[in-house]
């Protein structure tokens, strides 16, 4: 008879409960985190990637439209009316124009507040208007374009404005959630021995 215990190893069933609640010990509960973090990481990057193109290519649209000496707008190009109105934009479509780079321009502060900072020689980062503004901002043309009841081609083009706002918002929102989740897990770990 041997003096000491032998120790059984786990042999896995294939009818146990799958389902059942594992234990990590530190380290496994370190190297998940890392891990969630390394995937949050790059999730964000990715969608800060993404909102940047959109809100630079948007801008580009804008600042076309505001060169272009008919102030028509893109959407018209892509699809055409029907039957032509003779009015196929809104008035002072010049001023919603600037508007919505405005607009474009506030929510590039929010991807870069230390580039700004640094360029316009600010003591402190500039604050951004409120999504709330932003979006009373950017309804009041397409609002207008629907009061005067001008083609969905012209209320579409005015509304993108706003479309953008909020693509940006999700995705700040989405970073946003998703780091607090991370600082959440981390806050939650447990210690547990011999796991």
């Amino acid at each position: 008879m041997d003096p000491l215990r032998r120790r059984t190893t786990f042999k896995f069933s294939e009818d146990e409960d799958v389902d059942q609640e594992r234990i990590l010990d530190e380290q496994e509960q370190d190297q998940v985190i890392k891990k969630l973090r390394e995937q949050s990481e790059r999730s964000k990057e990715q969608q800060f990637i993404f909102v940047r193109i959109l809100v630079l290519l948007s801008a580009v649209l804008q600042f076309i439209q505001l060169l272009t000496p008919t102030n028509s707008n893109p959407v018209l190009i892509i699809f055409p009316e029907d039957t032509p109105s003779p009015r196929s934009t809104i008035p002072f479509a010049t001023g919603f124009t600037l508007l919505a780079l405005f607009i474009h321009l506030n929510l590039a502060i929010l991807f870069h507040p230390d580039e700004v900072r640094t360029h316009l020689q600010l003591t402190h980062n500039p604050k951004p208007l409120s999504y709330g503004m932003l979006y009373a901002l950017s309804a009041v043309s397409p609002t207008l374009s629907l009061f005067l009841r001008l083609s969905w081609q012209t209320t579409a083009w005015w509304l993108f404005t706003t479309v953008i706002v909020f693509v940006v918002q999700s995705a700040m929102d989405t970073v946003e959630s998703s780091t607090r989740d991370i600082s959440e897990l981390e806050s939650i770990r447990y210690v547990s021995k011999g796991a």
